[in-house]
């Protein structure tokens, strides 16, 4: 069994031995499960042949490199030995959720992408990934000799966000002010956006996510909460650049995320201005993709280097 563990949503979904592909989704409400073990034992009900597990691979937003991992935006901790003894299962292998998507991104293919920025992809170069959710996941792949790559852990969503504008500067003096410093994370995230829309004068009523975009995108609706998307966007753009200059990630930069997903179409998604072209490494734009997906399906990636 896979599973995806975040602070919103909690995703599982069995994996036959026979066949090597994972089978349809349970997603539950990870706050609605006051654990792990709760949650699972409903997913099992559910999905019948419980003595046939043998082994679960759960991949959270969180740091997994020590047991037992709590989840950076919940309440859950999950300790693999526990739920290996707990359930008799061969193994449980913890992995962080930006990982696991790094590690996917060779093998996906065009279908599966939608492209921001064209260009060529550097297939010697490393590839990153970037994705607000209830968080921001941030990580990587370097190629290492033999055609194969290295996952870098990391949680670089929580590295200092850099404010470039006087709406940005006081947003960020606002959410210091609130948590005593600003992340990436506070602003580009799922609860970044409705904290920066409150902070721009959005009404009280808007609360989630949903909310705020789908007040963005009806004209004069919420001025405020179409302002806190374009920051967010921007936000983000800058972001995925910084992170292509850190990882040298000219085989592609890829942006995934629940909440980039809602916001895909959203015209300011479409026309990020490249700002800061000093800083953006040498030669052509590679593709990006919001879907934190390849947009090559011929090369191991494509890249999105912009800033803005």
């Amino acid at each position: 069994m896979i599973a995806d563990i975040g602070g919103t949503n909690a995703r599982f979904a069995a994996v036959p031995k026979r066949t090597g592909e994972a089978g349809i989704p349970v997603i539950l409400p990870t706050r609605a499960h006051p654990d792990f073990g709760d949650a699972l034992d409903l997913v099992l009900g559910r999905l019948g042949d419980r003595d046939g597990l043998a082994r679960i691979v759960p991949a959270v937003a969180a740091p997994a490199g020590k047991w037992p991992v709590k989840l950076t935006n919940a309440d859950w901790v999950i300790d693999a030995d526990a739920a290996r003894r707990r359930y008799n299962l061969a193994a449980v292998e913890i992995i962080n959720d930006f990982n696991a998507i790094a590690l996917a991104l060779p093998h996906l293919s065009g279908g599966d992408l939608l492209s921001l920025q064209t260009g060529q992809a550097d297939p010697n170069g490393a590839l990153a990934v970037i994705g607000p959710g209830t968080g921001l996941g941030v990580s990587g792949l370097v190629p290492v000799p033999g055609g194969t790559w290295l996952p870098i852990a990391g949680e670089g969503g929580h590295a200092t966000y850099a404010p470039e504008t006087e709406t940005a500067w006081r947003i960020a003096q606002a959410l210091r002010n609130t948590h005593g410093r600003t992340s990436s994370e506070r602003v580009i995230s799922g609860q970044g956006l409705v904290d920066v829309a409150a902070i721009l004068g959005a009404r009280a009523e808007i609360m989630t996510p949903h909310q705020v975009v789908d007040a963005a995108r009806s004209s004069g609706t919420c001025p405020a909460c179409r302002e806190a998307v374009t920051v967010f966007l921007r936000g983000l753009g800058r972001a995925a650049g910084d992170l292509a200059l850190t990882l040298g990630a000219t085989a592609g930069v890829f942006i995934g995320g629940g909440t980039s997903r809602r916001l895909g179409s959203f015209p300011p998604c479409r026309r990020l201005p490249r700002q800061g072209k000093k800083h953006e490494p040498n030669g052509p734009h590679p593709p990006c993709d919001h879907h934190g997906r390849q947009s090559r399906p011929d090369r191991p990636g494509g890249a999105c280097p912009y800033k803005g």
